[in-house]
């Protein structure tokens, strides 16, 4: 008698319509290709081609030979499911779930765990460390693929609530937002029109008036980039622009900002006069006045906020820090999202729908650039760094 080889030892138990010689799934309900990503971990190669083959007849399969491995791999691009063996070199099972399970924008990824350990007690340290399917080896490649199914709708499920939740609260936050500075107008225009009112106080309700006014218009143009953002409709109007005065220009807008809320605004610039850029110049304008804005509001009395810009032949290069409230390691992650402020608000947030930040970070990669975002958590303030690319045939020394 012939020795089995790993694999075929590891299934010889599974029915005659799955064994290795034939079609893996042959017999099993067909889905289509849902278009989720799958990441199978095991450290041997027999075993792992064997699931693999299992799987890629439903699902894009991406393998690892260990947890350290996949770990790379997950922080490079998230699958929706990961399937891991347990008893792995380097990295196991075990420690791939917990890193996992640790890391805020993996943390929901659903893990099933793979073992030849059996009985109840192996089952239990499986999902009490995390784990949200345990399968014992052997185990049939019809239950394997229901396994499987079952945790990606259920991912899909948690996916749709969470976005349900996630679309109501947004909702009721951009209504909040509109409705606040909209109660202002009203009560001023009727105040202006049942009462008389003297030279003074009438010009302190049409200037709230307009400042009210100029909150909803702003709010409004941040749903229409991000509704053009969304379709794909966003598009910038290059041209050469001149970077000095620009930037100058929308720094000067916010100094009565900061100074009503009693904080330092400093700039430096370290670049020529005459120097230009090749980019949107409303769009750049934006950018800046969103990091500058952002930095105003959450900074409190008494505080600093510093622009920096510098530029060199190859870019452009431009820093706003603040010694502002600073951001939590766990929201650190989503400061670029769409709502994520309304989705994951701070206690010491005064509120907003979140846009800005996103509408930012869109525009400069539509310039090619690059914006990152540093802070040390709570209370320690927070810095953005934005880098754009210069073109040298169109931008002179800065």
């Amino acid at each position: 008698m012939t020795a089995l080889s790993y694999t075929e030892e590891a299934f010889r138990w599974l029915p005659e319509e799955n064994a290795i010689a034939e079609s893996p799934v042959r017999n099993l309900p067909q889905s289509p290709t849902s278009g989720d990503r799958i990441l199978l971990v095991d450290d041997n190669a027999d075993m792992r081609d064997y699931v693999k083959r299992l799987l890629d007849e439903r699902w894009e399969v991406e393998t690892a030979a260990n947890g350290a491995i996949a770990l790379d791999l997950i922080r490079q691009n998230p699958p929706n499911l990961v399937v891991s063996d347990v008893m792995m070199p380097e990295v196991d099972g075990f420690q791939l779930l917990t890193a996992i399970r640790e890391d805020p924008q993996t943390k929901s990824i659903p893990v099933i765990l793979l073992s030849a350990r059996a009985g109840e007690e192996s089952t239990i340290e499986g999902l009490t460390a995390g784990a949200d399917d345990y399968l014992i080896k052997p185990f049939s490649a019809r239950e394997l693929i229901a396994r499987v199914e079952t945790q990606l709708q259920m991912s899909r499920l948690r996916q749709e609530r969470s976005s349900n939740r996630f679309k109501n609260e947004f909702l009721l936050t951009v209504t909040h937002e509109l409705q606040s500075p909209l109660a202002t107008i009203l009560a001023w225009a009727r105040l202006l029109q049942t009462h008389p009112f003297d030279q003074d106080r009438a010009a302190r309700a049409l200037s709230a008036i307009e400042r009210n006014a100029e909150v909803e218009a702003k709010l409004v143009r941040d749903l229409l980039d991000v509704s053009n953002i969304l379709s794909g409709n966003l598009r910038l109007k290059p041209q050469l622009v001149e970077l000095s005065p620009l930037m100058q220009n929308t720094i000067a807008q916010f100094r009565r900002a900061a100074e009503s809320k009693e904080l330092q605004l400093l700039e430096s610039m370290a670049i020529t006069a005459n120097s230009t850029i090749k980019a949107d110049g409303n769009r750049l304008r934006q950018i800046v006045a969103i990091l500058l804005e952002n930095a105003i509001k959450f900074t409190p009395a008494g505080g600093q906020i510093e622009i920096q810009i510098t530029g060199t032949r190859s870019h452009l290069q431009i820093i706003v820090s603040d010694t502002g409230i600073g951001i939590t390691p766990e929201f650190l992650p989503h400061v670029f999202d769409r709502f994520s402020q309304a989705e994951v608000p701070s206690r010491h947030s005064p509120g907003g729908v979140g846009l800005g930040l996103a509408i930012a970070h869109h525009l400069v990669e539509l310039h090619r650039g690059t914006i990152e975002v540093h802070s040390d958590g709570e209370g320690t303030g927070t810095t953005f760094t934005v880098r754009l690319p210069l073109e040298s045939d169109s931008t002179p020394t800065v």
